[in-house]
């Protein structure tokens, strides 16, 4: 796996409004990296638009950096689970009502939305849930 390009994290400073959202952004792409280790095959970048992490070529994280916030999705195929009744102390996020498993009860997709460093703990926690055999 390669690290980011200076290129990439340039396109991603063009884009948003508050600077500070680069730095919190590389330091989520670091925890990430750290969590998540070995079950990355693969990182994307979307001409600064998003960074997608990659396992056994699903899918299983992106962060979107949009104008005033960094957007964290864990997508279904990264087996992370969710309680309808979960809280993170992040600004805002939301359940994917379309990845809601009855027999469980619980959601495998979930939207975050973060613009301050405070609010990566709680992300890191929301990250950790990846079980490490996907």
């Amino acid at each position: 796996m390669r690290p980011i390009k200076d290129e990439v994290w340039r396109q991603c400073a063009a884009r948003t409004k508050k600077p500070e959202l680069i730095d919190i952004a590389r330091r989520l792409y670091d925890d990430i990296i750290d969590i998540l280790g070995k079950r990355i095959d693969e990182v994307k970048a979307d001409d600064g638009r998003a960074i997608s992490f990659f396992s056994k070529g699903r899918e299983i994280l992106t962060i979107n950096i949009a104008r005033n916030s960094l957007r964290i999705y864990v997508h279904p195929p990264a087996q992370a689970f969710f309680d309808p009744d979960d809280k993170f102390k992040v600004e805002r996020f939301r359940f994917w009502e379309g990845s809601f498993q009855k027999k469980t009860s619980r959601y495998k997709g979930l939207s975050v939305w973060i613009s301050e460093k405070r609010y990566l703990p709680a992300v890191k926690k929301i990250v950790s849930r990846i079980p490490n055999d996907i």
